[in-house]
């Protein structure tokens, strides 16, 4: 049996059955059943099979190259370039970086074979779907709705430390717009929300998860339909819709970019030493139109459902993007704030502006001022202090802009005086 293992079991099958035919143990009708062939194909292989024995059994292209394949004289040359600089990168970016910068051209599928064979990548294996889950389709029109994630990674590997890129994906064309960042937290969405809407509009609905910056995860929340973040309520004042994933899977479309990017935009980060945040952003503006031409698919409908700004909402839109927050006037027109004491002025035209225990809203900025606004959403002239002074009073109204501290002390030991 050793001078048959060169043989395929379909070949040795055949020439059982070839044989068994020559010494007559079968038909030639019984044998063409047995090797699914016709009568007159069996009669000229049990010809050949006679004349020239077991080797014209095996096929004549085992071992030789296909009459269709590529030239292979130039994939060991090729192998050690991707081994010496592009060794953790997948056959589809390999394929584009070899012709981009190599003049290398070569199939997807002939690259990925070629590396399996030499063990250079792994066939990973396929993961079995969820039959109760189903495909949704794309929106139709451009700005109809975003989907967005943060993605914490080792962007800039050990040059730096870790870092969070800030997506958003439109679920009509697959646009990207990113932003790195510190972390996913209130300022750093604010922001990236502020260059997305100047620059293309407001969406109509974006698609995110509950991570606590867009949603409050108290179980006790679900009862009260006010409660609500800094984020949802900006949103909420534009007209944005929210609209919240109870998984990844649900927001897929931003959870596969993110795998993209991580492969893609790091190994790009890393070519162009590029090692902090700053430079990075100034990178994405030169590498997302290029990555958005690339992978950017066509709408099924051609209108662009993005919202422009009202000129109320421009000249309010650092107002809206800040952080709200109440407090309670004391007897003396004070609040108090992030350990600061605010002191509440009066305008001389106008009077008092707040009452004492009144309820005012402090608004910190994106550039870190703050401003306060009584019930009436007028604001309030203010001034921050480190301390009050050590000889305060209750005071009946709130100081007239321009006095100075000693006038205020003053004014307090008359109406003292007055009031005994």
């Amino acid at each position: 049996m050793a001078q048959y293992l060169h043989m395929t079991q379909k070949e040795l099958n055949l020439k059982n059955i070839m044989d068994k035919l020559i010494w007559g143990h079968l038909l030639e009708r019984e044998a063409a059943g047995l090797a699914h062939k016709s009568v007159r194909q069996i009669q000229r292989i049990k010809k050949r099979y006679q004349r020239d024995g077991d080797a014209w059994l095996v096929h004549k292209g085992r071992g030789k190259i296909s009459n269709h394949g590529l030239d292979t004289s130039r994939h060991d040359e090729t192998i050690s370039l991707i081994e010496k600089h592009y060794p953790d990168h997948s056959h589809v970016l390999l394929q584009e970086k070899l012709e981009e910068k190599h003049g290398i051209v070569f199939s997807m599928l002939t690259l990925r074979n070629e590396l399996i064979r030499r063990w250079l990548q792994v066939v990973k294996k396929q993961r079995k779907l969820d039959a109760q889950r189903t495909m949704r389709e794309r929106k139709e029109n451009y700005g109809e709705m975003n989907q967005y994630d943060g993605t914490y990674h080792l962007w800039f590997e050990g040059r730096w430390g870790e870092a969070c890129l800030l997506v958003s994906v439109d679920d009509a064309t697959g646009e990207v717009v990113a932003k790195f960042a510190l972390n996913e937290g209130i300022p750093a969405t604010f922001q990236f929300w502020i260059d997305y809407i100047l620059m293309h509009g407001k969406p109509k609905s974006v698609y995110l998860d509950k991570f606590a910056t867009y949603k409050i995860n108290h179980p006790n929340a679900t009862d009260d339909k006010e409660l609500t973040t800094q984020f949802g309520r900006a949103c909420k004042e534009l007209g944005i819709e929210l609209i919240f994933a109870n998984s990844p899977q649900a927001k897929g479309r931003v959870e596969r970019m993110n795998g993209t990017l991580q492969d893609r935009l790091l190994k790009e980060l890393r070519e162009n030493d590029i090692s902090n945040i700053d430079d990075a952003n100034a990178f994405l503006k030169e590498y997302l139109p290029k990555f958005n031409r690339k992978f950017r698919v066509e709408p099924r409908g051609a209108s662009d459902l993005h919202v422009p700004l009202r000129d109320d909402e421009k000249e309010r839109l650092h107002e809206i993007f800040s952080v709200h927050t109440g407090r309670k006037v004391q007897n003396d027109y004070t609040i108090r704030f992030e350990t600061k004491i605010i002191q509440l002025y009066r305008d001389k035209e106008g009077g008092s502006l707040v009452c004492k225990w009144e309820k005012v809203t402090v608004e910190k900025r994106m550039d870190g001022t703050l401003h306060v606004t009584n019930k009436n959403k007028k604001y309030v002239i203010s001034k921050e202090m480190d301390s009050l002074p050590k000889k305060s009073c209750m005071l009946p109204l709130p100081p007239v802009v321009g006095e100075d501290e000693r006038s205020i002390q003053k004014r307090c030991i008359l109406e003292k005086e007055r009031l005994v």
